[in-house]
Order: structure tokens, then sequence, then C-alpha cells
């Protein structure tokens, strides 16, 4: 791809039509030619007040046209924008915030609360796209109007292929979140690959489900607008209604639509996968999708193709995929695939040398696709990222997945190797849970399993606790207390009363039995816990 930057894409489209539709969101339309003003009118806001190439500004945004807009005048600036979902708790944002040391903080009137709880600090300042109240401004806050009243001519500064585009932060067992940064030219190659590969066109409509702080949006919104394709962004209350979801595909006659498993299962269970005429394409990632679930989608949509993606947030969302072609049997896996251009896949034991063909071990990624690192975390990087026996020039990252790949070089998942899950495609790890939910007076001792579960096309969280006193806790009660600092998707949904923590012979959690004991009993999903 020839482009410089990020920003190239949306100018480019501008340049060839600016009526044609970028954005699409409750709120109206956005074109490609408002999309390139607007984007620049703040950036020009952002430069005048002291934005530097390198600097970090906090989105704290629902899913919006106005937030795509903003992510595009970060950019223009060279600044790296950080996408923080809108959803988690104040004490789960703010040490996003502290260890992103943000330039400045972007936000609406739907987020003003929350942005205030989670930072109050004279460090950074607040640019307002939709101006709040009077008794929640500070005089250097930047307000709607100032704005409104820039230039809509794009700023002098022209980013680079190497300069970094967005930080996104991921769970740590320890409960520090770990940044990973992301370079413009790791995005342009995948949305390249995605605009060739799907063979996207300015016709194209395509979804974007996924919050802003899940990197999964990375590839819906560039890849869209390097196709000049328009954008439809869900509304954040459709997220868990497959009805609305289907007529949502229906109504916007999207041409692709991408999700992730959990949603995908829910609505074929909920049996809303039909008449949807105009849909060409579903894309998932970020967890294995029940083959029972997909046989659904395939035998109500014969004219819709299917692919696979697999990829963690340190290789820029995506590094394999695999088309599915006939449909597969009932039990059978759909393999994570073949590595994009540029990218490559590799299983190695524990002292990092290749296994033979067929055999399991640990999955590596090298390529265009990787970060830099991890954010001002050497020690984390280098234990992440490096070389492998009998290659010491090629840059590798273990995921910590296990794999295997076949005789016809297509790669297969075999799970996790640590205490690392993911659940509707969110990374989470469990033992951040398990700190949390220690600190609660309600129980003695406390650990965390993830359940699998069919039903809901993935794992669940299951809390086996030893009650504290003599009365069990109340599930309900405990879940708010967890939800002061853990985001919804965190939340146990299986709890299991035992008097003892299993250990195996080591007298370490004893983590296959509880799994085995939350599967045996079928009350440990209490009525009116489930989410």
């Amino acid at each position: 791809m020839a482009r410089g930057s990020l920003v190239d894409l949306v100018r480019e489209q501008a340049d060839r039509d600016a009526s044609s539709v970028a954005v699409v969101d409750e709120g109206g339309v956005l074109t490609y030619g408002d999309l390139e003003r607007e984007s620049s009118r703040l950036a020009h806001v952002l430069a005048a007040r002291g934005l530097r190439p390198g600097d970090r500004v906090v989105l704290l945004l629902p899913r919006t046209a106005a937030a795509i807009c903003a992510i595009f005048a970060v950019l223009k600036c060279r600044g790296v924008y950080v996408p923080l979902d809108t959803a988690s708790p104040p004490a789960r944002l703010r040490p996003r915030i502290v260890a992103a040391e943000p330039r400045f903080l972007i936000g609406d009137a739907t987020t003003r609360r929350l942005l205030r709880q989670c930072w109050d600090g004279p460090s950074a300042v607040t640019v307002w796209l939709t101006d709040p109240p009077p008794d929640a401004r500070r005089p250097q806050d930047v307000l709607a109007a100032e704005v409104s009243a820039a230039p809509a001519t794009p700023p002098a500064t022209e980013p680079g292929r190497t300069d970094l585009a967005y930080l996104l932060f991921t769970s740590g067992s320890t409960g520090t979140p770990k940044g990973v940064p992301i370079t413009h030219g790791s995005v342009l190659c995948l949305a390249s690959w995605a605009r060739e590969h799907f063979r996207l066109t300015g016709a194209d409509r395509l979804s974007c489900h996924s919050a802003l702080s899940f990197d999964f949006s990375v590839l819906d919104i560039y890849s869209a607008v390097a196709a000049g394709a328009s954008l439809h962004l869900v509304p954040a209350h459709y997220n868990l209604a497959p009805d609305l979801l289907a007529r949502f595909i229906r109504d916007q006659r999207l041409t692709q639509w991408s999700s992730v498993p959990s949603v995908l299962m829910a609505m074929a269970n909920r049996g809303v996968v039909r008449d949807m005429p105009d849909l060409r394409r579903v894309v998932w990632c970020g967890d294995v999708f029940p083959v029972d679930g997909l046989r659904h989608w395939m035998a109500n949509l014969p004219h819709v193709r299917f692919t696979n993606l697999y990829g963690p947030t340190e290789a820029t969302v995506a590094s394999s995929y695999h088309d599915v072609g006939a449909m597969p049997a009932s039990g059978a896996g759909v393999p994570i695939g073949t590595a994009l251009p540029g990218e490559r896949l590799g299983v190695f034991d524990e002292h990092r040398r290749p296994v033979p063909t067929g055999v399991v071990g640990d999955l590596h990624i090298a390529g265009v696709g990787l970060s830099p690192g991890y954010w001002r975390s050497p020690a984390e990087t280098a234990a992440a990222f490096g070389t492998v026996e009998g290659d010491d020039v090629t840059r590798w990252y273990r995921t910590g997945d296990r794999a295997s790949i076949d005789e016809q070089g297509l790669a297969h998942f075999h799970g996790r190797g640590d205490r690392q899950i993911k659940s509707r495609g969110y990374r989470i790890e469990l033992d951040e849970i398990a700190r949390v939910a220690r600190q609660l007076p309600e129980f003695a001792d406390v650990a965390i399993v993830a359940v699998d579960s069919p039903e809901a096309a993935g794992r669940e969280i299951g809390l086996a606790y030893v009650a504290a006193g003599d009365r069990p806790p109340d599930h309900a009660s405990v879940r708010s207390v967890l939800a002061r600092t853990l985001p919804p998707y965190m939340l146990p949904t299986r709890w299991l009363a035992v008097e003892a923590i299993d250990t195996n012979s080591n007298g370490k959690v004893d983590y296959p039995a509880l799994t085995r004991r939350f599967l045996d009993h079928a009350d440990a999903a209490p009525p009116g816990t489930e989410t």
C-alpha cells in the first residue's frame, strides 16, 4: 500500500467523492467530505492547544460518528488515541488514564460524569464534543463552540507509517494494565488485506459492533475507509439483543457483519438468522465459534461467506484467517487458518524450538502487525517478544495460545496455556478477578475458573468460594460490589459454594477439578445472576 498514513484513507476518498457516505449512526449520516472537514477542525484545536507528535489523547466516548471524527483528528496531529470502555467503572479506567499520561481527554455529555469520576487532574485538558453544564467546565477546557469555529482545512502535520496510531490496554493478572501501541503502518497492512480479500468497494456497508476499546473495531473502521465503504455503528443498546441486531443487519442493508462468536451464537439460538438478502460476508474474531452455531448460520444464509480471524491485540487485530468452504461436520473444529500477507505463524516448544507438523505447541507470531512492545514496560516486552532457536533475526510474539499446524499448512487453536481466557471477544485474566474477589469480607477463600458454555458460545466465569460466615453471601450484592472495579464482561455468572478450594498434590489450586465441579452442579448459576 503506497499510502503514508491512516489519515490518507479519508483524504483520498473525500477527494474522489466527498458526498459518499462514510459513517452512519443513530444521529444521522456523515459523508467523507464531512469526516475530512470535521476531523480537521478538531485537529486544528488540538494542535493549537499544544498537542505534539506522540502525545496521547484519551477518548471516553460512545460508539458514534463524533468518536470516529475524533480518532482521525488525533491522527492528523500525529497524536496517539487511547480509546477506553465507557461501560467500565472509574476504578478500572483511572489506572489506564494514569498510564497513558494523556495531553487531552475527549468526552461528551453522555460521559461527563464518568470522566470526572475517573480523572480530575490538572495535567490534561478536556475537550468536549458536546458542551457539559457550566458547573462541570474548567477554565482550560475546550468547548464544542471552539471546535466548530476552527478551520476545516487539514493541519500542517503529516503522520508517517512508523508513527504510533493508537494505544490499547489489556488486562494484567495483577490488575496493572498493559498498554499495546500499534503503528499506522501495521493498521494500513491490515486494512489493505481486508479490502482486497473481502473485495470491498464503495458500495459496501460494514458494521461496527465492537467497542472502540476492543481492537476488532480497528478492522471495521479502517477496512471501511480503505474501500470508501460506509461504516454503520451499532447502537449500544442493541449489543445483547439478538432480535434488534438481526433487524439492524436488514434495515441497514449491511453487506458485511463483523462480530464475536457469543453474539453470533445468541442470534442463532434466538432463531433470528434469516431474511438478510444484502449480506454477503460474516466475519468473527476473538473466540472459538461453536461449529453448530456456524452450521445454523450457513444453513439459513447459504449465499453468505464466512471467515474466521485470529490474532491478539499485540499483532494488530488479525494475524491469520480461514474462509469456511463447505459446511463443517457437526462436532468438527474450524481452523484459525493461514497467516495474512507479511505475517508468520510458528509453533514452538518450551525452549522456542519448532515442533513437528501436527504437534501442539506454543503459538508465536512474527511480521508486519507486531506492536513495538508493551507501553513503557521493557521487562514485559522482553518476556513476550524475542527470537527463537535457529533464528536470531526474526522478532516473534509469544501469544500464550496453544496450536498446531497440519500438513496443509492450516493452524488449529488448542486453547490457552495460562490463566487468560477469551469471553465475548475480550481478553480476561482470571487471576485479576480472583484478586478483587478475595478482598470482599463475604469470602474466606476464592478461586475463579472458566466454564465451557456452548449456549453462550464460549466460556462463562465461575466463582468458587468458601463463605466467611454462617450465612451464604448474596450473589447479587457481591456482583454489585465487584462491578465497582470490574467491567460487566468480567463479572461471574456461575457460583459454587464449597467447604474448601480444591488443591493438587503440590498444594496449589486444582483448577481442572474445580471446573469439573461446576459442570457437575446444574445449580451453579443461580437465577438472575446470568449476564
